[in-house]
C-alpha cells in the first residue's frame, strides 16, 4: 500500500532524539543514519493500522543509537496514517526490553524510481 522515501524523526523514552532515512516498499523498510542502518518488515491490518518490527544495527562509531550504547536491537512498532500515507506515526518498544519506548514521525519525502 505504502511505497516511497520517509524522512524519520525518532524520540526514546531515554529523551534522546535522532533522525534518519526509511525506505517502505512491498511491506519491507529500509534506512538509516549516521550510524546505524535499519531493515524490517511492515504489514497493514483491516483497519489500515501498520504494524512490523526494525532490526537496528551500529556499523559507525559516530554515535550511539537513541537508546545510548545499545545495539544491535530489533524494534516492535505499531501506528497509523495521518495524511494520505503521506505521514506515519509508529510507537513502540525494544524487543525483550518494554521499559525501551520509541516514537516515530515518517513524513513522505519522494516516490521510489521504478525500474
Amino acid at each position: 500500500m505504502t511505497s516511497g522515501i520517509f524522512s524519520a524523526a525518532f524520540t526514546s523514552s531515554l529523551q534522546i532524539a535522532g533522525c534518519g532515512i526509511a525506505i517502505f516498499r512491498d511491506n519491507t523498510i529500509h534506512g538509516g543514519d549516521a550510524s546505524h542502518y535499519y531493515r524490517g518488515k511492515y504489514r497493514f491490518d483491516e483497519k489500515n493500522q501498520i504494524s512490523g518490527t526494525i532490526d537496528v544495527v551500529k556499523y559507525s562509531d559516530l554515535q550511539n543509537s537513541v537508546f545510548g550504547p545499545l545495539t544491535p536491537f530489533r524494534l516492535i512498532l505499531s501506528g497509523h496514517i495521518i495524511t494520505n500515507d503521506r505521514a506515519f506515526e509508529l510507537s513502540g518498544h525494544v524487543e525483550e526490553q518494554p521499559q525501551l519506548k520509541i516514537r516515530i514521525a515518517l513524513n513522505k519525502m519522494e516516490e521510489l524510481i521504478e525500474a
